[in-house]
């Protein structure tokens, strides 16, 4: 009846291993790949454990002290998906710690004394339940303020996570009142593989549409060449936490427009979002709500767009550069192509960058008023 078990095993082992590839992969580093990561790799460690089974004690013992990071891990992933900013500090990290280092001693109990082992497995009892609700609060903290999608994101996060906890709890008491272990088994190995399946798109969404933070608004556009003190957010904080954030990426804004003006990087055609967190070390979702908050600009192709179309407008002014045609100029200024030089331009100015070169030309040709 049992022999299916181990597929199932073997399912989520690989969905977890592929996962962690996939998070390590990932650059820059952000603290929802970095947990997801963590957690993937315990969840591999906990399926290869089953897989071995107790007859492989050096093995079964090694899996064992890898596999301390379930459900305490997912409590940390489970912030970085549904918090802006800095999910988890030191706080958060000496809990799920607490928690790991219980799971190892619980599972050398045999070797401990009972006055120790039966504290250390009721604190891992409690410590652990706590992790399992914390996660699941997470999904439901702010519900009333996200709709469309943000709210769908919470409501697949809800039904998967409190699903297949419900599950591992209420199948082996109906299916397995004996307590063999079987059902027990299979269950937790379904929900992890359902729970691996369903978080790696919840995750790869949340990497490319990053949580603004509670109550951030569009702030003072800072343009190409304005002074750095232009940065800064209308409405005030509500809470220190958002004060602090709102700072951070005020900070972060200042040394964006640094870099673009003093390096360049605009020249680039291919300049990504990418390109730029890895430039200045920090994650992409940082950049983008620099870009969005304090910068004031809606994407990063309108945000670097800006710095192109001024130094085509530069060249366009310029009669050293008359003989240029128009596509050098744009490729000159960093668009890859002259259709995106026209759109841009057009959009910006009004009419073509030939159109603007000729202007230039008329003004200069009429006399003066003297």
């Amino acid at each position: 009846m049992t022999a299916w078990i181990p597929a199932v095993q073997a399912t989520a082992l690989s969905l977890a291993l592929l996962w962690l590839a996939v998070a390590l992969a990932s650059r820059p580093r952000s603290p929802l790949a970095a947990a997801w990561a963590v957690f993937c790799g315990s969840i591999a460690m906990l399926m290869a454990r089953s897989l071995v089974g107790p007859d492989a004690a050096g093995w079964y013992q090694l899996f064992g002290l890898g596999a301390c990071l379930t459900c305490n891990g997912f409590w940390l992933v489970s912030r970085a998906l549904f918090r802006a900013g800095r999910p988890f500090g030191a706080p958060h990290l000496a809990y799920a710690g607490i928690v790991a280092v219980l799971i190892v001693t619980v599972q050398q109990r045999a070797a401990l004394p009972p006055m120790l082992a039966v504290p250390a497995g009721e604190l891992l009892g409690m410590m652990s339940s706590a992790a399992l609700v914390m996660a699941f609060w997470e999904g439901l903290r702010g519900w009333h303020q996200h709709q469309g999608v943000e709210r769908a994101l919470r409501v697949v996060f809800l039904a998967t996570y409190g699903g297949c906890v419900a599950a591992c709890l209420v199948a082996p008491a109906l299916f397995d009142p004996m307590g063999t272990g079987g059902v027990h088994a299979a269950s937790a190995a379904a929900a992890a593989a359902a729970i691996l399946l369903v978080t790696q798109g919840l995750v790869a969404w949340r990497l490319r549409h990053p949580l603004a933070a509670a109550g951030e608004a569009p702030a003072v556009a800072m343009a190409p060449g304005h002074s750095e003190a232009a940065a800064c957010i209308a409405p005030a904080a509500d809470t220190e936490e958002e004060a602090t954030l709102r700072e951070q990426d005020i900070v972060l804004a200042r040394a964006l427009e640094r870099h673009m003006r003093n390096q360049r990087p605009w020249l680039q055609p291919e300049l990504k979002l990418t390109h730029l967190a890895h430039a200045l070390q920090v994650g992409e979702y940082r950049i983008s709500r620099a870009i969005h908050g304090p910068l004031g600009h809606r994407n990063i192709s309108q945000y670097v767009n800006g710095y192109r179309l001024d130094h085509a407008r530069s060249l366009l002014l310029d009669p050293a550069c008359d003989a240029w045609s128009t596509l050098v100029v744009g490729m000159e200024s960093g668009f890859g192509s002259l259709g995106a030089f026209h759109r841009a331009f057009k959009a910006a100015e009004g009419f073509t960058p030939g159109e603007y070169r000729a202007a230039r030309g008329a003004t200069a040709a009429e006399p003066s008023p003297g």
